[in-house]
């Protein structure tokens, strides 16, 4: 018989053999690894599953009593990319993991798992937890500084890529007050590094302690293109400390709805939504919008707090109080320029309430300080105030206020406008220089309140009024009327 021959034959006999010995190597190694877990004496497994072909593994009823304590009731791994050595040693994903560790997976999966006590710090609760095409890259777990913790895990998320994430039945538990915060669904699609597609969040709760209903809810969160990547490289240095800067989270789009909860119940408060969104125009050129609708003011006669607020509003000769809010912008770093096109806050039949702004000269300080979140470096900034308009338009705001006023006073609305006026002319803010422009802005306040119509105050500063003078405003005796470029103009 030819070599060939007899060498296929015991090639074939030899796959035969090794694929009947798979269920008995899959044992071993779930066994191998229950013992090597549970070695320390910290924890333990209630059970293991290894599937070799599919490169699964599974644990079931894991506890562990190290820190907070964990326990989990089933823990799931297939496509998992972790060597079979460290398997074999009781190093898994989930118990024996070492920070900076890659790590593969086509899907993990968890359910029922629990993280501490209320009574020990805090809890953490989780349904279930579902995680597709996870791919943890190798990073850099030395030099961590004092707050080790939170620098591992920032630099564990910048290092992570995950095709999809689904979590339902979140809840954690604040540690000391018993106050619970819970999140029934989030689903977050393309991972990677801190940015991602889409996140949809649903359920938002928070309930004290004993409590049946929540005390601040909101229905539905939908977010695309959050960028978190500056926030999770600030975290990840060393030196990072409380209160330093945490960089700029970014959003393409975002919106909330179905706001409720005690809290608002109290107050007569109802919201409809919350919308922001940021459109980039090109490398250099962006505009930004945040809108707030169907915000409702109708106090309930449930507290002295809420009677107080209704009170006020039937002195108006109002039922209730409707706000809408609106604030457009843009920014153009090849021109240096931020511009405020639009931010109205308005109430209809009642006022609206507009500002506008440009600031130019914004330079690299000034871009550092929006970018990372550090207010402090707008010092270092030759940024400046160029121009700024605020307009009062009033449709009956003015005159229910006066006439509120009056039934609180006892006196005639007509006395009551004309004292009101009469004070303005006279106010003389303390610590601040009284000039006659001043004078004349004054002047244009009273007579808004005896005539109505719309109300301009235009800011001029000529030369524009840099960041780092801004401490001048509130030094005594400053002449804010003439470094602002102030000036009020009344029109009907």
């Amino acid at each position: 018989m030819k070599k060939s021959v007899v060498a296929g034959i015991a090639a074939i006999a030899l796959i035969a053999g090794g694929a009947a010995a798979v269920p008995a190597v899959e044992s071993y190694a779930a066994a191998r690894i229950k013992s090597e877990i549970e070695r320390d004496g910290t924890t333990t497994v209630g059970g293991i599953e290894v599937g070799l072909f599919d490169r699964s593994i599974s644990f079931t009823d894991l506890k562990s009593s190290q820190a907070a304590g964990m326990s989990v009731g089933r823990w799931q791994a297939s496509g998992l990319g972790w060597p079979l050595a460290e398997l074999m040693r009781g190093r898994t994903p989930l118990a024996g993991f070492r920070w900076g560790d890659p790590l593969q997976a086509g899907r993990l999966e968890l359910s029922d798992l629990r993280i501490g006590s209320p009574d020990a710090g805090g809890a953490w609760k989780i349904d279930s937890l579902a995680l597709e095409g996870v791919d943890l890259a190798r990073f850099d777990a030395g030099d961590i500084g004092p707050y080790g913790s939170l620098v591992l895990v920032a630099r564990a998320l910048g290092a992570l890529s995950v095709r999809r994430l689904e979590q339902r039945g979140a809840v954690f538990v604040m540690p000391g007050s018993g106050d619970a915060f819970s999140v029934a669904t989030i689903v977050i699609e393309r991972y990677a590094g801190g940015r991602m597609a889409t996140v949809a969040v649903g359920g938002i709760e928070a309930t004290a302690p004993q409590g049946r209903a929540p005390l601040f809810r909101i229905a539905d969160v939908a977010i695309s293109g959050l960028d978190v990547r500056r926030s999770l490289a600030a975290f990840s240095s060393a030196d990072w400390r409380p209160n330093a800067p945490i960089g700029q989270v970014r959003v393409e789009r975002g919106s909330a709805t179905g706001f409720g909860g005690d809290t608002l119940a109290r107050y007569g408060v109802s919201l409809g939504s919350v919308t922001v969104e940021t459109v980039r125009e090109s490398d250099s050129v962006s505009r930004s919008r945040t809108r707030v609708d169907g915000f409702v003011l109708a106090p309930p006669l449930r507290s002295m707090e809420s009677l107080k607020l209704r009170l006020a509003l039937q002195a108006m000769g109002l039922r209730e109080l409707k706000l809408s809010f609106d604030c457009a912008g843009a920014e153009d770093r090849a021109r240096a320029e931020i511009t405020l096109d639009r931010c109205a806050l308005s109430g209809p039949g009642l006022a609206e309430i507009n500002l506008t702004g440009r600031i130019v000269g914004a330079d690299e300080a000034f871009w550092h300080a929006v970018d990372d979140g550090d207010p402090a470096a707008l010092y270092d900034s030759k940024a400046a105030l160029a121009s700024a308009r605020l307009v009062v338009a009033d449709a009956s705001l003015l005159e229910r206020s006066l006439k509120a006023l009056a039934a609180t006073t006892g006196q005639p609305a007509a006395a009551t406008k004309a004292s009101l006026a009469r004070d303005i002319r006279r106010f003389q803010p303390a610590g601040m220089l009284i000039t006659q422009n001043l004078t004349l802005l004054l002047d244009a306040v009273a007579r808004f309140v005896e005539q109505g119509g719309t109300l301009t105050f235009d800011a001029r500063p000529e030369p524009p009024l840099a960041i780092d003078r801004i401490d001048y405003l509130t030094s005594p005796g400053a002449d804010l009327v003439s470094a602002l470029g102030l000036t009020a103009t009344l029109s009907r």
